[in-house]
C-alpha cells in the first residue's frame, strides 16, 4: 500500500512546515420540480464547489511573515482563496496549524481584489501554550496559561450565476484568540489586552469538582487591509 502524496491547497508549506492531511470539501446543490402531489418529477445538480482544508505539522521553529488571507492558489485545477488560518497551542500538546478556503472563479488572477496579510508570528515545536501577536498578558499569583488558540479569518463575498462563482472579494479580516488559564492559588487571573486588542468574550470561570479552577477569555483584533 502506498500513501498519496499530500498537495498543499494554499501554498503555505515549507521545509519546516509539512502538509499532514488535506480535504477537498466538495459540495453541491440540487434543483427540484414537483407535480401536484408533491412528487419530485425533475431534478438537476448545480453549484458543485470545493472548500478545501489542510492540517500542517511543524518540524522546526519557524517565523511566518507572509501568510495572506485572500491569497489565491491553484489546487487540483481549481482556483481557491485562503479565508482562515488556525493556530492551536497548549501545555503538553504539540502546536498545530490548519487552513481552509473556498473555490472561486476560474479567471482569478493570483490575488483577490483585497488581501490581508496576517501579522508576523514565530511558532516553536515545544509543547507549550504560547502568547502570539502580543495579544494579551496574564498576571495573578499561581495563574498559568494552559492553552491559547488563534484564528485569523476573513469573509469571502461572491457573485454567482447558476451556482457558479463569477466574481469574489474578501473583507472584514481579524484575529481572534481564546485562552484558558488555570489558577492554583484561588486568585482570579487578570488578563490585559495587547495594543489594538479588545475582549470579545469576558473572563469566565469553570470550577469543577476535585480539580483546579480554570478561566477562559476571548480577544479580537482587526487585520489591516494590504495597501
Amino acid at each position: 500500500m502506498a500513501f498519496l502524496t499530500k498537495v498543499d491547497p494554499f501554498g503555505i508549506s515549507s521545509s519546516t512546515l509539512a502538509v499532514k492531511s488535506t480535504s477537498d470539501g466538495n459540495s453541491g446543490s440540487v434543483a427540484e420540480a414537483t407535480d401536484e402531489n408533491g412528487t419530485i418529477v425533475a431534478q438537476e445538480s448545480y453549484g458543485n464547489r470545493m472548500s478545501p482544508s489542510a492540517e500542517y505539522a511543524l518540524k522546526k521553529e519557524t517565523t511566518f511573515e507572509e501568510i495572506v488571507l485572500g491569497g489565491v492558489t491553484t489546487y487540483k485545477t481549481k482556483r481557491v482563496v485562503l479565508t482562515q488560518l488556525t493556530i492551536n497551542t497548549s501545555a503538553g500538546g504539540e502546536p498545530t496549524i490548519s487552513a481552509s478556503g473556498e473555490e472561486i472563479e476560474a479567471s482569478a488572477d493570483g490575488t483577490c481584489p483585497a488581501t490581508y496579510t496576517i501579522p508576523e508570528f514565530t511558532l516553536g515545536v515545544c509543547h507549550h501554550a504560547k502568547i502570539l501577536f502580543s495579544a494579551f498578558s496574564i498576571s495573578g499569583t499561581g495563574c498559568y496559561l494552559n492553552s491559547a488558540n488563534y484564528t485569523a479569518q476573513c469573509q469571502n463575498g461572491t457573485a454567482m450565476i447558476e451556482g457558479a462563482v463569477v466574481a469574489h472579494g474578501v473583507y472584514g479580516a481579524y484575529i481572534e484568540v481564546t485562552a484558558e488559564i488555570i489558577s492554583t492559588s484561588g486568585t482570579v487571573p487578570t488578563v490585559t489586552p495587547g495594543i489594538g486588542w479588545v475582549v470579545s468574550s469576558p473572563l469566565a470561570e469553570t470550577n469543577p469538582d476535585a480539580e483546579y479552577p480554570t478561566y477562559s477569555i476571548t480577544l479580537r483584533k482587526p487585520i489591516a487591509l494590504d495597501s
